[in-house]
Protein backbone atom coordinates (compact mmCIF):
# COMPACT_ATOMS: atom_id res chain seq x y z
CA UNK A 1 0.00 0.00 0.00
CA UNK A 2 1.00 3.41 -0.94
CA UNK A 3 1.11 6.05 1.61
CA UNK A 4 -0.18 9.18 0.45
CA UNK A 5 1.25 12.37 1.01
CA UNK A 6 0.23 15.53 2.37
CA UNK A 7 0.59 18.62 0.66
CA UNK A 8 0.66 22.07 2.34
CA UNK A 9 -0.56 24.40 -0.16
CA UNK A 10 0.33 28.33 0.94
CA UNK A 11 -1.19 31.00 -1.29
CA UNK A 12 1.29 33.38 -2.46
CA UNK A 13 -1.17 36.37 -1.16
CA UNK A 14 -2.61 35.94 1.95
CA UNK A 15 -5.16 37.74 3.23
CA UNK A 16 -5.79 40.06 0.24
CA UNK A 17 -8.32 41.88 -1.28
CA UNK A 18 -8.18 43.72 -4.20
CA UNK A 19 -11.18 46.44 -5.40
CA UNK A 20 -10.82 47.65 -8.79
CA UNK A 21 -11.83 51.52 -9.63
CA UNK A 22 -12.80 53.11 -13.09
CA UNK A 23 -12.99 56.81 -12.89
CA UNK A 24 -11.64 59.96 -14.87
CA UNK A 25 -10.73 61.33 -10.97
CA UNK A 26 -6.64 62.32 -10.76
CA UNK A 27 -5.26 60.53 -8.29
CA UNK A 28 -4.51 63.01 -5.42
CA UNK A 29 -8.89 63.66 -5.66
CA UNK A 30 -9.37 59.95 -5.41
CA UNK A 31 -6.88 59.17 -2.16
CA UNK A 32 -8.99 62.20 -0.64
CA UNK A 33 -12.04 60.68 -1.08
CA UNK A 34 -10.69 57.51 -0.04
CA UNK A 35 -9.17 59.00 3.31
CA UNK A 36 -12.59 60.66 3.98
CA UNK A 37 -15.25 58.01 3.97
CA UNK A 38 -13.05 54.92 5.25
CA UNK A 39 -11.47 57.34 8.35
CA UNK A 40 -7.53 56.37 6.97
CA UNK A 41 -4.88 58.28 5.62
CA UNK A 42 -3.30 57.21 2.48
CA UNK A 43 -0.05 58.77 1.82
CA UNK A 44 1.42 59.86 -1.64
CA UNK A 45 5.35 57.84 -2.11
CA UNK A 46 7.41 57.65 -4.98
CA UNK A 47 5.94 56.28 -8.40
CA UNK A 48 6.08 52.47 -8.42
CA UNK A 49 7.74 52.16 -11.71
CA UNK A 50 6.65 48.74 -14.00
CA UNK A 51 8.74 46.82 -16.08
CA UNK A 52 8.65 49.25 -19.22
CA UNK A 53 10.02 52.01 -17.17
CA UNK A 54 6.39 54.09 -16.66
CA UNK A 55 5.47 55.29 -13.38
CA UNK A 56 2.45 55.32 -11.96
CA UNK A 57 0.90 56.67 -8.68
CA UNK A 58 1.60 54.90 -5.46
CA UNK A 59 -0.22 55.51 -2.20
CA UNK A 60 -0.03 53.96 1.13
CA UNK A 61 -1.49 53.30 4.68
CA UNK A 62 -0.59 51.64 7.05
CA UNK A 63 -3.17 50.99 10.04
CA UNK A 64 -0.13 49.23 11.99
CA UNK A 65 0.17 45.41 13.72
CA UNK A 66 -2.99 43.15 13.50
CA UNK A 67 -4.71 46.17 11.30
CA UNK A 68 -5.04 46.66 7.47
CA UNK A 69 -2.86 48.23 5.20
CA UNK A 70 -4.43 49.59 2.07
CA UNK A 71 -2.23 51.00 -1.52
CA UNK A 72 -3.68 52.72 -4.02
CA UNK A 73 -2.24 52.01 -6.96
CA UNK A 74 -2.83 53.76 -10.15
CA UNK A 75 -2.35 51.17 -13.44
CA UNK A 76 -3.23 53.99 -16.30
CA UNK A 77 -2.01 57.48 -16.63
CA UNK A 78 -1.27 59.63 -19.75
CA UNK A 79 2.16 57.45 -20.13
CA UNK A 80 0.10 53.96 -21.14
CA UNK A 81 -1.47 51.19 -18.94
CA UNK A 82 0.28 49.05 -16.75
CA UNK A 83 -2.15 46.38 -17.00
CA UNK A 84 -4.93 45.74 -18.56
CA UNK A 85 -8.69 44.20 -16.41
CA UNK A 86 -11.67 43.61 -17.33
CA UNK A 87 -13.78 46.02 -16.82
CA UNK A 88 -11.54 48.69 -17.75
CA UNK A 89 -9.62 49.73 -14.40
CA UNK A 90 -7.65 52.90 -13.56
CA UNK A 91 -7.19 52.08 -9.72
CA UNK A 92 -6.59 49.49 -7.37
CA UNK A 93 -6.81 49.37 -3.98
CA UNK A 94 -4.58 46.51 -2.38
CA UNK A 95 -6.37 45.85 1.34
CA UNK A 96 -3.72 43.65 3.09
CA UNK A 97 -4.58 41.58 6.27
CA UNK A 98 -7.72 39.66 7.41
CA UNK A 99 -11.39 41.78 6.70
CA UNK A 100 -14.56 40.05 6.97
CA UNK A 101 -16.95 40.15 4.18
CA UNK A 102 -19.56 42.76 6.27
CA UNK A 103 -16.30 45.39 6.37
CA UNK A 104 -14.89 44.78 2.73
CA UNK A 105 -18.76 45.48 1.20
CA UNK A 106 -18.97 48.49 3.44
CA UNK A 107 -16.04 49.79 1.77
CA UNK A 108 -16.79 48.63 -1.43
CA UNK A 109 -19.88 50.46 -0.98
CA UNK A 110 -18.65 54.02 0.40
CA UNK A 111 -16.12 53.86 -2.55
CA UNK A 112 -18.99 53.41 -5.35
CA UNK A 113 -20.75 56.48 -3.58
CA UNK A 114 -17.73 58.81 -4.98
CA UNK A 115 -18.92 61.21 -6.92
CA UNK A 116 -16.92 60.52 -10.62
CA UNK A 117 -16.65 56.62 -9.73
CA UNK A 118 -17.96 54.59 -12.60
CA UNK A 119 -17.54 51.08 -11.21
CA UNK A 120 -15.69 49.60 -8.30
CA UNK A 121 -15.85 45.93 -7.88
CA UNK A 122 -13.81 43.11 -6.18
CA UNK A 123 -11.36 41.69 -8.49
CA UNK A 124 -10.79 38.00 -8.10
CA UNK A 125 -7.49 36.76 -7.48
CA UNK A 126 -8.26 32.97 -8.85
CA UNK A 127 -9.35 34.42 -11.88
CA UNK A 128 -6.60 37.07 -13.34
CA UNK A 129 -3.65 35.26 -14.27
CA UNK A 130 -1.69 38.95 -14.37
CA UNK A 131 -2.35 39.92 -10.66
CA UNK A 132 0.50 38.16 -9.05
CA UNK A 133 3.38 39.60 -10.91
CA UNK A 134 1.31 43.15 -10.06
CA UNK A 135 1.27 41.95 -6.47
CA UNK A 136 4.74 41.13 -6.46
CA UNK A 137 5.48 44.60 -7.58
CA UNK A 138 3.51 46.33 -5.52
CA UNK A 139 5.37 44.29 -2.21
CA UNK A 140 8.42 45.53 -3.72
CA UNK A 141 8.23 48.63 -4.04
CA UNK A 142 6.59 49.08 -0.62
CA UNK A 143 9.49 46.88 0.72
CA UNK A 144 12.27 49.57 -0.73
CA UNK A 145 9.81 52.96 0.82
CA UNK A 146 9.91 51.23 4.22
CA UNK A 147 13.66 50.52 3.87
CA UNK A 148 14.82 53.95 2.56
Amino acid sequence: MVKKKKKIVVEPFDDIKIIGICTHLEDYKLAWHINKLLNINLVKYSDIVNEDGLGFSFYLYDGGENCNTFNLVEIVNSEGRWVNFSPATDYLIVIRNFINDENLAKILEKIKSIENVQLAYLIDLDMNSKIDTLLEDIEMHEMELVKG
